[in-house]
């Protein structure tokens, strides 16, 4: 799902395999828009499914042996299946490896 070359993985070696997207999970918050504070025990079973895209993969393989061009870019907002990627956690921060084929939607990033 990644590979990456040195002797640790980070940021700048690391690169997601084939139909595979890097994703930035976003922090959670435990706080709701009105000021109420949610118990960290309530929200622990909900998993992270959105995120921005850090890295893209070369794409997928079509049947006629090319690969198609992802349909995200790096800086897009994503939301995928629950349970869709595997986490990893690189310089201390929490990423999720998601398929191309578990992205539900996307909206391009903001200038």
């Amino acid at each position: 799902m990644l590979y990456y070359s040195g002797l640790s993985m980070n940021l700048n070696n690391v690169n997601p395999c084939r139909d595979y997207v890097l994703v930035q999970l976003e922090e959670e918050s435990l706080e709701t828009s009105s000021g109420i504070v949610i118990a960290a025990a309530v929200t622990r079973e909900n998993l992270p499914c959105e995120g921005t895209v850090v890295k893209v993969g070369e794409g997928r393989l079509a049947s006629n042996g090319e690969f198609s061009a992802s349909p995200v870019a790096v800086g897009d907002r994503i939301k995928f299946k629950d349970y869709g990627g595997n986490d990893v956690t690189l310089e201390g921060k929490a990423f999720s490896i998601v398929r191309m084929i578990d992205i539900l939607c996307s909206t391009e990033k903001k200038e």
